[in-house]
C-alpha cells in the first residue's frame, strides 16, 4: 500500500491504480494557493479556498 499526501482531500491509502491515477490527475488540475482557513501555501483544486486540514476543521464546528 501506497500513502500519498494531498491538500485538497488529505492522506490517500492507495492501493488501485484508478486510485493513483485519480490523485495524479488531482495533483495536475491543483494550483498554488493561500488557504483562506489557516493561511498556509497550498496546492489546492481551482475551486477550493481551503485546505483539508481546515475543511476538517470546519465540519467539527471550529471557527475558521
Amino acid at each position: 500500500m501506497n500513502r500519498y499526501y494531498d491538500d485538497n482531500y488529505g492522506w490517500y491509502d492507495i492501493q488501485d491504480q484508478d486510485d493513483v491515477d485519480f490523485y495524479f490527475e488531482m495533483q495536475r488540475k491543483s494550483v498554488w494557493k493561500r488557504c483562506e482557513g489557516c493561511q498556509r501555501r497550498v496546492k489546492l483544486h481551482p475551486d477550493y479556498s481551503i485546505c483539508h486540514e481546515c475543511a476538517t476543521k470546519r465540519e467539527q464546528g471550529w471557527d475558521i
